[in-house]
């Protein structure tokens, strides 16, 4: 009997995890849509790194309020979590700004191409933080 409640357990976790990391996944597509989308735009307006800036803010608040409130469903302090979910995007932003004035200035690229090839490199960060810092 124990070992059959187990498996329940089991399955109702990983169904749960499953769900949480679709709608994880579905919040990240969403907000590579509102943070690209605002970097070009910002293009016409900003030189690309004030375009960084304010297209990461845009990104940061609307990932933040899907996950908190959707996502995860966290009842915790909105203090402490938005802390340590802005702390984690401040390491993304590093990266991502790091990595796309070495592609702009280093190797030459179009700040759009430049973008979409820091990414990938960004997500697998934001998703590791978010994972096991932000909304453990």
């Amino acid at each position: 009997m124990k070992i059959q409640n187990l498996r329940i357990k089991l399955n109702k976790n990983n169904s749960f995890a499953f769900k949480q990391f679709s709608k994880f996944s579905l919040i990240g597509l969403l907000n590579t849509i509102v943070g690209f989308g605002s970097f070009i735009i910002l293009l016409s307006f900003f030189d690309y790194m004030s375009a960084l800036i304010f297209s990461h803010m845009i990104g940061v608040t609307h990932s933040y309020l899907w996950n908190k409130l959707w996502t995860f469903k966290s009842d915790k302090s909105p203090i402490n979590e938005f802390i340590k979910f802005n702390s984690v995007y401040l390491v993304v932003f590093i990266v991502n700004a790091i990595t796309l004035m070495f592609l702009v200035s280093g190797l030459n690229l179009d700040p759009r191409i430049g973008q979409l090839i820091a990414l990938p490199i960004i997500t697998i960060i934001s998703f590791t933080g978010h994972k096991y810092w932000s909304f453990k």
